[in-house]
């Protein structure tokens, strides 16, 4: 069943009326890292505002693979738990060259961990269960939906910020501002500062689908299954993962001279899928073609 994208409620923001006092923390970007910023802040007494520019979690799966660190973190956030419920566990990852099987490894061999090596759990559930603990506490964490930064302006011992929302704009000041909004942040083109690193040149295809019948065929233990020159997909790579809701996430590579549009159309996805699925009823749940990037 396809996920309910709830919009969360947008309230007119004080500063549209009269000038608001100056805010310790400012947060742009209610996605992992500033609603995790924001709980961690509430947890020492720190107050925050965050704002966003939407009001739904984010669409797609996006980030799936929570490892072990991140979860433990999480836990100390107060979601871990509701994450591993709801997630997929696993350790196992399996890599063949064509149909054959040619290494494996276990990421977590030895038991008594809190936590496994690996929990699949779509972005949209991490934001679900990050927004309702951010709410656990409303003395110390502004949560401000459909609030978009256009500007900012950086002082001696204050940055001060132009908010656009529905009912107009509004500025704040705060002591500290943090972006966390994301790899194409507006705070960063504002000021020059780009995320300095390498990006790779082969495009690669996400497609989430819904299946009742698993792709992994009789192999009960969800694991990470990784291809070179598969028999479905011809001289690229090809990767599967399981996730809640019977989601599975397929991850092809497509080659340095895709075009995105092209191909992240239902008429050039499906048949792909079909090569790798046969006959298997599915349903395209979502997709993104991307280029692989590391840089800070």
């Amino acid at each position: 069943m396809a996920y309910a994208y709830t919009p969360f409620p947008y309230s007119p923001p004080p500063g549209l009326i009269t000038p608001e006092p100056r805010h310790p923390v400012v947060i742009v970007g209610a996605g992992p890292i500033g609603l995790s910023m924001a709980v961690d802040l509430a947890l020492r007494g720190v107050k925050s505002v965050v704002l966003d520019d939407n009001n739904v979690v984010s669409l797609g799966s996006r980030a799936i693979c929570w490892a072990k660190r991140t979860l433990e973190i999480f836990d100390r956030l107060g979601i871990g738990e509701r994450m591993l419920e709801k997630g997929v566990t696993w350790k196992v990852g399996r890599q063949f060259h064509g149909d054959r099987e040619v290494y494996n490894f276990d990421l977590l061999p030895e038991p008594g961990h809190k936590y496994p090596a690996f929990v699949n759990l779509q972005q949209y559930y991490v934001e679900e269960y990050l927004v309702e603990r951010a709410q656990d506490f409303p003395d110390l964490i502004d949560l401000r939906f459909l609030n978009k930064v256009t500007d900012h302006k950086g002082h001696t011992d204050h940055v001060e910020l132009t908010v656009e929302t529905p009912d107009g704009p509004y500025t704040l000041e705060t002591d500290w501002y943090i972006a966390c909004d994301g790899a194409g942040s507006a705070t960063r083109k504002r000021t020059n500062l780009p995320f300095e690193g390498q990006t790779f040149d082969e495009h690669f295809l996400i497609a989430d689908v819904e299946m009742e019948t698993s792709p992994f065929g009789d192999h009960d233990t969800p694991e990470r299954w990784f291809w070179f020159a598969p028999p479905f997909h011809n001289g690229q790579s090809a990767l599967l993962h399981k996730q809640p809701d019977n989601i599975y996430r397929i991850d092809l590579q497509l080659g340095p001279e895709t075009d995105p549009k092209v191909e992240a159309t239902e008429q050039k996805v499906v048949p792909r899928l079909k090569q790798m699925l046969g006959d298997a009823p599915f349903r395209l749940d979502w997709m993104s073609v991307y280029k692989f990037r590391c840089a800070r």
